[in-house]
């Protein structure tokens, strides 16, 4: 499978070169078969004037396991967006397709939010069509980061959240800094509070109860 970069860069130099009458599967057809399974894609038509009656289709899926994105996807049918989770369409949606729709080309953004109380991020390139008016329709390419339930803990904000999928994905302090924008000095103070909450010795002990606490998680709502 080819990396999120790479394809997002090929997406985007198929963009440069198409035109005004040119197809959302003309784009994105060549490189359905090099997404891997963190990586989803879908189109959303904008011709509508009203952001809710925009119209959410999935074209390719995330294809790894799970009983929480099984979750989610029930609550992302192929409809409108006001058939959606109100709350994650205006804060993540609406707006950042409306700009795209303002400046005419494509955009990339880490995205940072909450869905059904579940912490969530992931990359997100949208292209809009080509066009002299308002683009008729966007398409999304997004690769997943973060994907954990949350820790049932007051003190437990969406970075710990975020924290905590990482160092399961096995990510270095540094690299965690770099994808959440923050320096590794945080990082490692909030991995800290992580460990003195956890009882846990050290990283390598952390990582081992946090992978149990999801585990068990999993295991109680799947009873």
């Amino acid at each position: 499978m080819s990396s999120y970069n790479s394809i997002t860069r090929d997406l985007i130099d198929l963009w440069l070169q198409s035109d005004r009458a040119t197809t959302p599967e003309s784009l994105y057809n060549g490189i359905l078969g090099r997404l891997s399974i963190k990586m989803a894609l879908s189109v959303v038509t904008t011709a509508a004037d009203s952001p809710y009656d925009w119209r959410f289709r999935r074209v390719r899926d995330f294809g790894f396991k799970s009983h929480l994105l099984n979750r989610l996807k029930e609550q992302f049918p192929d409809a409108p967006l006001r058939d959606h989770d109100r709350s994650f369409i205006e804060t993540s949606i609406i707006p950042a397709y409306s700009r795209v729709l303002e400046v005419g080309r494509p955009t990339l953004e880490l995205v940072r939010t909450k869905v059904m109380g579940v912490s969530i991020g992931y990359e997100r390139l949208v292209l809009p069509q080509k066009s002299d008016d308002k683009p008729a329709w966007c398409i999304s390419l997004v690769e997943g980061r973060f994907f954990v339930s949350p820790i049932q803990d007051a003190k437990t904000d969406i970075t710990d959240d975020n924290i905590i999928q990482l160092l399961i994905e096995g990510q270095t302090t540094k690299e965690i800094g770099d994808l959440l924008q923050l320096s590794p000095r945080t990082i490692e103070h909030r991995i800290d509070r992580l460990k003195t909450r956890f009882e846990a010795r050290n990283l390598v002990h952390l990582v081992a109860k946090l992978v149990a606490n999801q585990v068990g998680r999993k295991d109680r709502e799947t009873a």
